[in-house]
C-alpha cells in the first residue's frame, strides 16, 4: 500500500473531527462534514470541508461549482467554511540541479501542488482553492502530513501535531501558468516556502488553526458581516 492523499485523509479525519467538534460543535445547525466524489471535487478544489450554513448539502454543492467555474468562485456571505487539500510529502535527501537555492538543511520536504488545469472545468486545484480563499469566511489550507513510514498509519491515535496546515492565504500567486510549482518545508515544523519564486508562508497545527478561526469571526466587522451564523454558533 502506497501513503497517498486519500490515505493520509483517511488516518487524520477522526481526529480533525473530534478537534472541529471540540471547538466549534458539528450536526444540525452547527458545522457539517462535506466530501464529494472525485467527479464533483475537480470543480470545488479541495479534499472535505467543514462548514456552517444554512443550504442544503446539495444546493451548497451547486452554489460552490457554479461559482468557481463562472465568476472566480466569488461568493456571498451565506457560509463559514474549513476547507483542507491533502497533499503528500515527500522526503528528499539530497540536492539536485533543481534543489531551490534557500533550501540548506537536508533531508528537505517537498510537496507538489496541482496547478494543471483540469480538461472539465478549465481551472487548475490550485487556481480554484487560491480564489475560494478570498471569500470572506473562507479558511483555506493544503494539509501536509509529516508522515513517511506506513508503520506510522497503524496508530489508533494518530498525531495532529504531524500535520502541517499550509494557510493558502500566505500564497503569493495563483500560478495559472499551468508550470510545475511546490511546497518546501526546510524541516518538518518548519514555515512552508511557495516556489517556484520562494516565498515564506504560514503553517500551522490542526490547535492553532481552530484557535485563529475563532479570533477571526470574533473581529470587529466579521461579526456584522456573518452576524446569523455567528448568532447561532454562540448559542
Amino acid at each position: 500500500m502506497s501513503i497517498n492523499e486519500t490515505v493520509l485523509e483517511m488516518h487524520f479525519h477522526h481526529s480533525i473531527m473530534s478537534e472541529i467538534s471540540k471547538t466549534f460543535g458539528v450536526g444540525k445547525g452547527q458545522f457539517n462534514f462535506y466530501k464529494y466524489s472525485p467527479q464533483k471535487e475537480c470543480f470545488v478544489g479541495f479534499d472535505q470541508a467543514f462548514v456552517k450554513t444554512d443550504l442544503s448539502e446539495k444546493d451548497l454543492f451547486n452554489k460552490l461549482k457554479e461559482s468557481s467555474t463562472k465568476n472566480g468562485y466569488k461568493l456571498s456571505n451565506f457560509f463559514i467554511g474549513l476547507f483542507l487539500q491533502f497533499k503528500v510529502v515527500k522526503v528528499l535527501q539530497r540536492r539536485s540541479r533543481v534543489t531551490p537555492s534557500f533550501i540548506k538543511n537536508t533531508p528537505y520536504y517537498r510537496a507538489s501542488l496541482d496547478t494543471k488545469k483540469n480538461i472539465n472545468t478549465g481551472f487548475s486545484q490550485h487556481e480554484l482553492l487560491y480564489n475560494l480563499n478570498k471569500n470572506n469566511g473562507a479558511f483555506v489550507y493544503y494539509a501536509c502530513p509529516m508522515v513517511f513510514d506506513r508503520t506510522e498509519l497503524y496508530s489508533a491515535t494518530p498525531d495532529l501535531s504531524q500535520l502541517r496546515l499550509a494557510d493558502v492565504s500566505s500564497c503569493p500567486s495563483i500560478y495559472s501558468d499551468n508550470d510545475s510549482h511546490f511546497i518546501y518545508f526546510e524541516d518538518q515544523t518548519s514555515c512552508p516556502i511557495w516556489c517556484s519564486e520562494p516565498v515564506e508562508g504560514n503553517a500551522l497545527s490542526v490547535s492553532e488553526f481552530t484557535e485563529e478561526i475563532k479570533k477571526t469571526i470574533l473581529r470587529e466587522g466579521y461579526l456584522e458581516s456573518q452576524l446569523s451564523l455567528l448568532e447561532d454558533m454562540q448559542g
